[in-house]
């Protein structure tokens, strides 16, 4: 019965995930749209690190090869949510806005000893805004107003092979499907003559590869060393677009499947964690995504090399089933991203700090994880807007045991 509510929660988190738009982020309208994060939720109180990250007990979406630490005759999900609090602001106007939906949905086993397996779904990115602004009216003084608004963004999906190279070496690869539509337009009010509205419906398919690997040592009897890396490879996603314009309700252009495409760079990732006696484990990661040799429908000058710096603390009090306060994990991080956008001259950084705690559902594997998030991206610099938020993830990882024989007397 478990291992089909698995199931059924795994199904139902696919199908909300492929439909979901998360933001409402003015920087949405650039590029892609606004980067996701979404490794899972022990990950997501510890700054977002994940590179060298390995457990027995939590699934790692960062990073394929730490599939190999699956226990056998095991099968893991893992579905996460999350509410998101945002304060726009300029030097003029401030807004609050609220978004929620689901992050991820995984499932992973080992198929042997040496071997494991992995099934994820996530938002890649996500577009979701709508700017009011205003327009000068040629050869006058006047101006009058217009719309920006779009919704949609990326979605992956991706299947990660896993395999133990040697004894404290592991390996893996991630292939991932990703594929969305961005529906942007404007709407134009001139003081004479008919409103012109643009719509542009853009969609993207394209796959991408992500190989990993990760290594474990002791250091002392106390003391285990991890190190982690993995390699988002550049890819081409190919695209079609249908344009219209229209002038009151006359239309006055219409572009049917115009070819499109987008460049994304290669992304690098690498990491380390110390675990000290089994309680206490640090991890930080670096990683560098080269967006001036990318194209994703912007002037070059517009984009930025962007890198990320995460560090994270868990603490997990001695692992005993009889006192529940005793497996509560506890997690702390932080991380900075200096953003791949540079607009009018300003590029948009973000930074934020996390907090975190797991709860175990029953005296087995399965837990409640629960993370908080305060940041902010952005600036009130030349005229852009400085976001502030509070988002908070809740994830449930639920394991099964199955292949296991049953005995009769």
């Amino acid at each position: 019965m478990r291992r089909l509510i698995l199931i059924i929660i795994f199904s139902i988190s696919v199908f909300v995930t492929s439909a979901q738009n998360n933001t409402n982020s003015p920087y949405s309208i650039f590029g892609i749209g606004e980067l996701e994060h979404t490794d899972g939720g022990r990950n997501m109180g510890m700054g977002g690190t994940g590179a060298a990250l390995r457990s027995n007990i939590f699934l790692n979406l960062a990073n394929p090869a730490s599939l190999t630490a699956l226990p056998p005759q095991s099968m893991a999900t893992d579905a996460g949510i999350n509410f998101k609090y945002s304060n726009l602001e300029n030097q003029q106007n401030s807004v609050n806005v609220l978004n929620g939906n689901i992050s991820w949905a995984a499932l992973a086993f080992p198929i042997n000893r040496r071997f494991s397996v992995g099934f994820t779904l996530n938002p890649k990115s996500n577009v979701g805004y709508k700017i009011y602004s205003t327009k000068s009216l040629d050869g006058t003084p006047f101006t009058y107003p217009v719309t920006y608004s779009g919704q949609g963004g990326l979605t992956e999906a991706s299947v990660s092979l896993a395999a133990l190279a040697m004894k404290k070496f592991s390996v893996g690869l991630r292939t991932s499907l990703l594929w969305g539509n961005m529906a942007k337009s404007s709407i134009d009010l001139p003081p004479m003559g008919s409103s012109i509205t643009r719509i542009d419906n853009i969609s993207y398919v394209g796959v991408t590869l992500k190989p990993g690997f990760q290594f474990h040592s002791k250091l002392n009897e106390k003391t285990l060393l991890t190190i982690g890396g993995t390699a988002e490879l550049s890819s081409y996603l190919n695209g079609t677009s249908n344009l219209s314009v229209a002038s009151g309700t006359v239309i006055v252009v219409s572009e049917v499947n115009r070819q499109d495409q987008l460049k994304l760079p290669f992304q690098g990732n690498i990491g380390f964690a110390l675990e000290f006696k089994g309680k206490y484990l640090f991890s930080a990661d670096y990683s560098r995504s080269d967006y001036r040799k990318a194209s994703v429908n912007l002037d070059t000058k517009s984009l930025a090399l962007n890198e990320s710096y995460n560090v994270g603390l868990e603490v997990a009090p001695k692992f005993d089933t009889q006192r529940l306060g005793q497996t509560i994990r506890y997690r702390v991080g932080a991380m900075y991203q200096t953003g791949y956008l540079n607009v009018y001259g300003v590029q948009i950084h973000s930074y934020a700090a996390t907090a975190g705690v797991s709860l175990p559902i029953r005296r087995d594997r399965n837990s409640i994880n629960l993370s908080l998030e305060i940041g902010r991206q952005g600036s009130n610099e030349n005229q852009l807007i400085l976001e502030r938020f509070y988002k908070l993830n809740v994830s449930f990882c639920l394991w099964e045991r199955w292949f296991i024989p049953r005995k009769y007397d």
